[in-house]
């Protein structure tokens, strides 16, 4: 009987694709300013954009938050009513480019929370509670020759905001980092069409597509696109209409003089991306939970002084007029954001990963693929290797407890002797 297993054809599959001229610092992000065709086919009214294009629909709107400091926009396409979420985070350099890279990805971390928090937001709303309180004083003295006052206003304002919710069917549209302003941006989007995609994976039905032509497809995709660090990404195989989805991992490969740590560090980063693109797959087949609290407080005072109490007395008759009015002001503003996913459950079977290094060694890549061929292939072959387990067992008779000792059975001469030196004790 012939077996068809899945880590066969991965094992044929993927040894080609190491060989493939795949470098990823040729993939250069889009630039925020480009001209669109046909954006004079589209409309902005508010939150909305609309147009009869689709692809300039979903350009215009990206343009647009770039100019409006990120946010959100609701963009009617041709499957319906999208929407796109841009969210962005700087980042610093240090002396120990360690520092840096940490740096940077950490925005790339922070600006895809805040396009998923803005996401929840948009589709569960915001829970809000503020309080505003102000404080006005006045202390006014009159003598037989002349008049001072004092006056006090205080301000206080408290506002906590949070968000939760469960988010799936997103996908990453851009991403981009400027190093002039040291500023990462991604960008998250779902439409009718993603979510319709995303939600079509559950349970493989037939097998459409061979292992190998799913991962040339989706080389010769990431040749030509954008291999984000975060996020992940749904693919169309135009000749059979397979969805592919693609879970995007990274993590920054630590420098360290001495070559053993470094080779340890590598295979951290490794495992780092490949376990974030993983969740990263997870979170956009099965969804993720999206939490967010974040407020200010903000306290002023602003006072005007024309005369000072004795601080022991506090006599009105005992008061020094200051020769000239004093005035204070200050204005303290506290702001807080937390945010937090959390992503679990397990992956369907036939899942694969593939890793990149950047040319410049910086950076590890990791992509977690999932299609309905290769889930479909997985559990025919876990299905066949149980079978085949199973026909291996004959029962001939039940086992034998009682009776079988021997006192001239077989015995042989173990290990025997003086381990240890007397005089070593």
């Amino acid at each position: 009987m012939k077996f068809t297993i899945l880590t066969l054809a991965l094992a044929l599959s993927l040894p080609a694709l190491a060989n493939d001229d795949f470098d990823l610092t040729d993939l250069i992000p889009v630039k925020p300013g480009q001209s669109i065709p046909n954006a004079d086919t589209v409309t902005v009214k508010g939150d909305v954009v609309v147009g009869t294009d689709d692809v300039a629909a979903v350009a215009v709107a990206y343009q647009t938050l770039i100019e409006e400091e990120d946010g959100i926009k609701m963009i009617k396409v041709g499957s319906g009513m999208g929407i796109l979420s841009v969210g962005s985070a700087s980042y610093q350099t240090f002396n120990n480019h360690n520092a840096s890279l940490l740096s940077k990805r950490g925005a790339y971390n922070k600006a895809f929370l805040i396009a998923k928090k803005q996401f929840v937001a948009n589709m569960k709303g915001v829970t809000l509670a503020c309080s505003n309180v102000v404080s006005a004083s006045m202390d006014v003295i009159d003598s037989g020759n002349e008049s001072v006052a004092n006056t006090a206003d205080a301000q206080q304002e408290v506002c906590v905001e949070s968000v939760s919710g469960s988010l799936a069917g997103y996908v990453t549209f851009d991403v981009n980092d400027d190093i002039e302003e040291k500023l990462v941006r991604v960008s998250l989007i779902s439409t009718p069409k993603t979510r319709a995609q995303i939600s079509q994976q559950a349970g493989a039905i037939a097998v459409t597509t061979a292992p190998n032509e799913i991962f040339k497809h989706i080389i010769s995709d990431l040749k030509s696109g954008i291999l984000p660090p975060v996020g992940a990404k749904v693919l169309t195989n135009p000749e059979t209409n397979e969805n592919y989805v693609m879970g995007f991992g990274s993590a920054i490969i630590r420098n360290n003089k001495n070559k053993s740590i470094a080779r340890k560090l590598k295979t951290v980063a490794k495992r780092q991306s490949e376990t974030r693109a993983r969740a990263a797959l997870l979170g956009t087949l099965k969804g993720e939970q999206v939490y967010w609290d974040g407020g200010f407080d903000e306290k002023q005072v602003d006072k005007s002084n024309q005369f000072d109490y004795d601080p022991v007395t506090l006599d009105p008759t005992q008061v020094a007029v200051l020769d000239e009015e004093q005035s204070t002001f200050i204005n303290q503003l506290k702001a807080t954001d937390d945010y937090k996913t959390l992503t679990a459950g397990t992956l369907p079977p036939g899942v694969s990963t593939k890793s990149f290094v950047s040319t410049d060694g910086n950076w590890q890549y990791t992509v977690a693929i999932y299609s309905p061929s290769l889930e479909k292939t997985a559990r025919q072959a876990n299905k066949e290797m149980n079978a085949t387990s199973t026909s291996r067992v004959k029962t001939t008779h039940k086992i034998n407890t009682t009776g079988g000792r021997n006192e001239k059975g077989e015995n042989s001469q173990a290990a025997s002797g003086q381990v240890s030196k007397s005089g070593d004790l």
